[in-house]
């Protein structure tokens, strides 16, 4: 097996002389520990666990694998930001995959351990593929957890955040840096425009634009790092009570999944003992 460790690489796995795969597909993660785990040090860059007991994850906190390092950021800032016990995310374990090839098999990983294993995932094609294998894998429809307000889908955590207040981060962000290369900061009708499923879509389709102007690829993760620096030396009054409510709308949303499967679990082992007896 050849693991190629390098930032932004694909793993490259040799099975034998007559395979050789460039992508590691769901059906090849149901391995030994000793074959699983380093694969998952290089995937999720040195953060998952060797855990060599598996009665561990039963005794542990939930897991939310969500799929960038923004994704983290924002639930653990905005968790301290909101206050709010009955909604804390402060009883999960909350696991960056960094990229959408990692998702499923550290969910994998993690549920094979006895983790209580939820997935949370943008409204995207290649999302909504990773919910399919999730359950073709035999995780329940409750463990996938797709961004959503009032059963309205959202493409990305981002648009849990008015549009106002978003863009003031992307503009204190990119006024000083990309000065020099003409910018000007961006309004609501900017975005608007675009037409697109999110803000995140809007933003890449306007640095595209721009992109022989010098503007390169709109970084999201920089503007995270921005907000939430803001939330942890509480300087963010940018952010108004509606981009409160709909991230408080987000954490329900993982309780509630998180009671249903709760239930759905115990249900199916009082079953096992009544066919037990």
């Amino acid at each position: 097996m050849i693991f190629d460790y390098a930032p932004g690489n694909l793993l490259v796995v040799e099975l034998d002389k007559k395979k050789h795969l460039s992508r590691i597909y769901y059906d090849y993660w149901n391995a030994d520990d000793l074959t699983l785990t380093p694969i998952l040090y290089g995937l999720s860059r040195g953060l998952v666990e060797s855990i060599l007991d598996r009665q561990i994850g039963y005794n542990s906190r939930p897991i939310i694998v969500v799929e960038t390092i923004a994704d983290t950021m924002y639930l653990n800032a905005f968790d301290k930001f909101l206050e709010d016990p009955n909604i804390s995310m402060n009883p999960l374990n909350i696991v960056a995959a960094y990229n959408k090839n990692s998702v499923l098999p550290l969910s994998i990983f993690y549920r094979n351990h006895g983790y209580n294993t939820f997935v949370l995932l943008d409204n995207t094609e290649e999302s909504k593929e990773i919910s399919a294998q999730l359950i073709a894998n035999e995780f329940s429809k409750t463990q996938t957890i797709f961004f959503e307000e009032k059963t309205k889908a959202l493409q990305s955590i981002e648009d849990y955040m008015i549009t106002e207040d978003y863009l003031y981060a992307v503009n204190q962000t990119y006024a000083i840096k990309l000065r020099k290369e003409g910018y000007v900061n961006l309004t609501e009708q900017d975005i608007q425009s675009r037409n697109k499923s999110g803000i995140i879509e809007s933003l890449n389709s306007i640095w595209e634009e721009h992109r022989e102007d010098g503007w390169e690829e709109f970084d999201s993760e920089e503007v995270a790092r921005y907000i939430c620096e803001k939330i942890a030396i509480e300087e963010a009054d940018f952010l108004s009570d509606k981009t409160k409510d709909k991230f408080r709308s987000l954490y329900r949303l993982i309780a509630e999944r998180i009671r249903q499967q709760q239930n759905l679990m115990a249900g199916q082992n009082s079953d096992k003992k009544k066919m037990s007896v």
